[in-house]
């Protein structure tokens, strides 16, 4: 009796952990639903315009479920603000061409046209990181992002040149980027979009704020070896 006891007790224990496994994976499948939904509704809805029923009837996820997500829409585009930053930075990280860099200066452009590539293919992210209509929490999903970006920056930098000693390096990196952003921002705010006049201004104040740290001409890292 105690052998089929115990036997009766494990199966329910088992069986409650794969409930409860099964209701987590339906939990996920819809939160993920409702990003994709955003990311999608973005494409061609102003952020100010869109409801978080839209969002959720688009998703087909019940409203009231969706707030077991999401407090509102912004909590929502916070949230989706993090899952690009870490989607797009494969950009950034994307292979550069042998041959391809001569100076520090080309580094720093072809960063800038990467973000620039980036918007130009995601109607999303140009509303939320570079449009003008966010919230301080969306804005602060985007700066960790910048953040996380701003240090694969700084690292291919690195493996191109011999670096000087920079105080707050990480800064450094990521108010160049900053700078960079709010350019665009602006184009995309005055034009409705990024401009090719602006993305040169983009890569003007990119490399002006970094020639304050940088000497015009570095050492190739292969040049010291």
């Amino acid at each position: 009796m105690k052998s089929k006891h115990k036997t009766g007790t494990t199966r329910q224990v088992v069986g409650k952990r794969r409930e409860r496994s099964h209701v987590q994976q339906r939990g996920n499948e819809r939160r993920n639903k409702l990003l994709v939904s955003a990311e999608k509704l973005l494409e061609s809805i102003p952020v100010e315009q869109l409801s978080f029923r839209q969002i959720s009837e688009h998703a087909e996820v019940p409203e009231g479920s969706a707030y077991h997500f999401f407090a509102n829409k912004y909590d929502l585009l916070t949230a989706l603000a993090s899952d690009m930053a870490e989607r797009f930075s494969d950009i950034y990280k994307a292979p550069i061409p042998v041959g391809a860099i001569h100076s520090w200066h080309e580094l720093a452009d072809l960063f800038v046209d990467r973000a620039a590539q980036m918007y130009s293919t995601s109607p999303a992210a140009t509303q939320i990181w570079l449009g003008g209509r966010m919230p301080p929490q969306v804005k602060l999903a985007d700066r960790i992002g910048d953040r996380a970006v701003s240090d694969v920056i700084h690292g291919i930098f690195d493996s191109y040149f011999i670096l000087p000693e920079l105080p707050r390096r990480r800064d450094v990196f990521f108010f160049y980027m900053e700078l960079a952003d709010v350019i665009l921002s602006l184009s995309v705010i005055e034009h409705g979009e990024i401009t090719p006049s602006m993305l040169e201004e983009a890569k003007r104040a990119g490399r002006g704020y970094l020639a304050t740290y940088l000497p015009s001409v570095m050492t190739r890292r292969k040049e010291r070896s």
